[in-house]
């Protein structure tokens, strides 16, 4: 039980470390463990064999190695104590980081609005001047359908929206908000909690980029600027590196690994000694029948 709850922190440790990756911490936890198992399972029986010399030197042998692989797996210990120090923190940076993200399609929608506002006024007052500048009205509404002014402005300005907000984009910034969703006020003993914080940046920045190159579609009349949305930047990126990079062992870590060595070598200190190794003496005479 130590050993799964000493391995758990590990992988989690080794989870954060790889950004959300899974399968490779799981199979360095399991290999961690089954490690440790054999280790002490060879050391109990070195204790138990008859042969005194050779199991010596295998109880060392192999309780150095348990002892170096429990303070090896003490570093992603140590990272992930770290990030469990700053729990609140990473909390709170996720939580400001999802609602900046979100508010990018408010942005969106309202700078749609007022370009479409915008490119009405303009048709309406190409409509109004045709007959001071009837080529620029050519040029701009001439091929719009409809049998008055008022109609085609209305099906210019009905195709731009098409173009400007698709049918697909809400339903795509609604799956959008659902993942960065995931990462509000979850907990960092999730394992899931890395992936979904290293989504807010990727998600945010995609969705920017992807209203960015849908505003770039410009009409005959138009004077409009792409769309630019500074997301708000937090510490939450310098928090994600911050549990990517290793650092040597806490004391708290270093001690904990001890102790968990302590404990794994009970099986070995209860083992008994193999009384035939025991009743040979120096010279091979029989001590004991």
């Amino acid at each position: 039980m130590v050993l799964l709850a000493f391995g758990y922190v590990s992988f989690m440790g080794l989870v954060y470390h790889s950004g959300g990756a899974i399968v490779v911490p799981v199979l360095i936890t399991l290999a961690m463990m089954a490690v440790v198992v054999g280790c002490v399972a060879m050391m109990c029986m070195s204790r138990a064999t008859r042969w005194r010399g050779i199991g010596t030197v295998g109880q060392i042998v192999f309780g150095v190695i348990v002892l170096v692989v429990l303070l090896l797996a003490s570093v992603p210990f140590t990272n992930f104590l770290r990030v469990c120090s700053e729990r609140e923190e990473i909390r709170n940076e996720a939580n400001a980081a999802i609602d900046a993200a979100v508010r990018v399609d408010a942005a969106y929608q309202s700078y749609a609005e007022t370009r479409l506002a915008s490119y009405k006024d303009n048709l309406s007052l190409i409509a109004k001047g045709k007959a001071i500048n009837p080529s620029r009205y050519n040029e701009v509404m001439g091929g719009a359908s409809g049998s008055s002014d008022a109609t085609k402005i209305d099906n210019l300005a009905r195709s731009l929206k098409t173009k400007l907000l698709p049918d697909s984009t809400e339903e795509i910034a609604a799956q959008r908000r659902s993942t960065l969703e995931k990462a509000r006020d979850a907990s960092v003993l999730n394992p899931l909690m890395p992936k979904n914080i290293a989504a807010i940046d990727s998600l945010t920045n995609g969705w920017v980029e992807n209203y960015r190159t849908l505003s770039l579609v410009e009409y005959q009349g138009e004077e409009a600027q792409p769309f630019a949305y500074d997301v708000v930047s937090s510490r939450l990126g310098l928090l994600t590196s911050s549990y990517r990079e290793w650092r040597m062992p806490s004391a708290v870590a270093i001690i904990v690994a001890l102790a968990c060595f302590g404990i794994m070598l009970l099986p070995f200190f209860v083992t008994r000694r193999s009384l035939a190794g025991a009743s040979t003496g120096k010279r091979g005479k029989v001590l004991y029948e």
